[in-house]
């Protein structure tokens, strides 16, 4: 019951007014990577565009994806640390029920940014262009192959705004073990970067949810749609569970050595 308070108290925080300007200005980002291509369409040039091919196309990933899931809430430790707050809480609620709350807030804010964000541009583009053209038969593609629209976007829609999950709660681990803001916000794409670089992915299958560029950008591919959904929300659980453990000791140590 303590651990639900306290989590209220958080996720009350967390999902404001920041989490709708996010997802506003990800709808817009991402709006602004593709603008050329709907020119095309409007133009003529290319008449087989279609909303699926936008969503496909956006060259504003690794803004959209790695660093507006992170500006709603996960600097909100950086400033309970300067306003000398985090003191009062974790005597209040303990620090494993703080410190999870806050990644867990900052999972849940960094979740809808991108759902709302994505409903956002699929709902403005599906005003005027064709919901989905040209399917290869994989993964949700399947579901529209199906004739079921709207279940295959809402299914990737809840997969991408997991990875918004994902990195929204790898923000505010990052400011656990550095409280800065700037590092709770460019933290994890620093981190992907990194990730991409040192991981021989060459030996990795690209469509294998072990690949790194499915952990957050991509969309890996197994038998069924329902597989792949349930293969990213454990996905997800795992890293948001060992960030948890991680950051409860070191929170404590943090906290016995200030």
């Amino acid at each position: 019951m303590k651990f639900l308070q306290a989590l209220y108290v958080q996720i009350r925080q967390a999902l404001s007014w920041p989490v709708a300007l996010c997802g506003l200005l990800t709808a817009l980002m991402m709006e602004l990577s593709v603008a050329g291509i709907i020119a095309g369409y409007f133009s003529g040039l290319d008449p087989y565009v279609n909303v699926w091919y936008l969503v496909n196309s956006n060259g504003a990933a690794l803004l959209t994806l790695f660093v507006a899931p992170a500006l709603p809430f996960a600097m909100s430790l950086t400033r309970d640390w300067d306003s000398r707050a985090v003191p009062y809480w974790t005597v209040r609620e303990g620090i494993a029920r703080y410190t999870v709350s806050k990644l867990l807030a900052s999972a849940a804010a960094g979740l809808l940014t991108v759902g709302l964000g994505l409903t956002l541009f699929v709902l403005g583009n599906g005003m005027f262009l064709p919901w989905f053209k040209s399917c290869s038969g994989v993964d949700y593609e399947t579901l529209f192959e199906e004739g079921h629209i709207f279940l295959g976007w809402i299914s990737y829609i809840l997969h991408m705004s997991l990875s918004g999950a994902l990195i929204g709660a790898l923000g505010m681990f990052m400011s656990i073990l550095v409280p800065n803001q700037f590092v709770a916000v460019s933290a994890p794409l620093a981190i992907h970067l990194t990730v991409m670089r040192v991981i021989p992915t060459e030996l990795i299958s690209p469509i294998s949810i072990w690949h790194p560029v499915n952990w957050v950008e991509s969309v890996h591919c197994t038998f069924s749609p329902w597989l792949t959904l349930l293969g990213k929300f454990l996905l997800t659980a795992g890293f948001c569970g060992l960030m948890c453990i991680a950051g409860c000791v070191c929170m404590k140590r943090r906290l016995e050595h200030g």
